[in-house]
């Protein structure tokens, strides 16, 4: 397959187009998009219109596509999740829940988070929904030496309702939440394809730096979110239907936007891809 590639700002995030996912990547094609997305840490690609089984198969194509239950699926397939705009918290108060509010990296929870994280476009709002993403690569190389030489080595818990979670998370069952103990990440790590160093955040999983007070912990860790999320580090997603926006947990972080007009409709299809622990 030949696609277009588009660079979608200076620091990160690249647009290909030309492509169809309906009719599999040959291997020179996924290498190439891979490429794009080591390169630009999210990759959208445009102009896709497909049912959830055949969007799992193509996002199998980076990756073995794995299931979570925080989320809903779709009827036919139980990898691909369903993030819409009509999301509730079931399982508590019944309210309205925005999944991903808050700036976050996926599956940080879990012992071996998820690598990548693939959103598509079913149904996108006139304006808003926008969703914004940051380099963690950029954001840990900008540290002082003096910062850099404090933090490597250091570990920081990660739990799926920690006590410094910024906003609302679904309530699970007691056997589910049985089978997500706390995980202990590095706080910077090394990326496994690319050798690269970023900082490993998650504002909204984050309990305790391990080693430190919690006084202590607390400081640095709003020190290290607030010089990660400044805006020069920033992209800023602007949906088109048929979008499918891929991108690396390892060296982003995210957050979704529900800034769009009331009675408008945001539908997302989601698959996630299997990682290892990071080092």
């Amino acid at each position: 397959m030949n696609f277009q590639t588009e660079k979608l700002s200076p620091h990160m995030a690249a647009a290909v187009s030309g492509i169809d996912l309906n009719r599999l990547p040959d291997p020179s094609t996924r290498a190439a998009l891979l490429d794009v997305l080591h390169g630009n840490l999210v990759l959208c690609i445009r102009g896709q219109k497909l049912a959830p089984v055949p969007f799992r198969n193509a996002m199998a194509q980076f990756g073995v596509p794995v299931r979570r239950l925080q989320l809903a699926h779709t009827p036919e397939c139980i990898e691909v999740n369903i993030i819409s705009s009509e999301d509730r918290d079931e399982l508590g108060d019944g309210k309205k829940i925005v999944n991903g509010a808050n700036w976050h990296t996926d599956d940080s929870f879990m012992r071996e988070p998820c690598s990548l994280t693939m959103l598509y476009g079913v149904v996108v709002p006139s304006t808003g929904g926008d969703t914004q993403f940051t380099n963690m690569y950029e954001a840990y190389a900008d540290l002082s030496p003096e910062v850099k030489a404090r933090i490597d080595g250091l570990k920081v818990i990660h739990k799926y309702s920690s006590s410094r979670k910024l906003s609302r998370i679904s309530t699970r069952p007691t056997e589910e939440m049985a089978a997500m103990p706390e995980a202990t990440h590095p706080l910077v790590r090394t990326h496994p394809e690319t050798g690269r160093k970023s900082l490993y955040l998650n504002p909204n999983r984050m309990e305790q730096v391990v080693g430190l007070d919690r006084a202590e912990s607390d400081r640095l860790l709003d020190e290290l979110i607030a010089h990660a999320t400044q805006a020069k580090y920033e992209y800023r997603h602007v949906w088109r239907q048929g979008d499918i926006v891929i991108w690396d947990n390892r060296c982003t972080m995210h957050k979704a936007n529900a800034d769009y007009p009331e009675g408008e409709r945001r539908l997302m299809h989601r698959v996630i891809v299997a990682g290892t622990a990071p080092v």
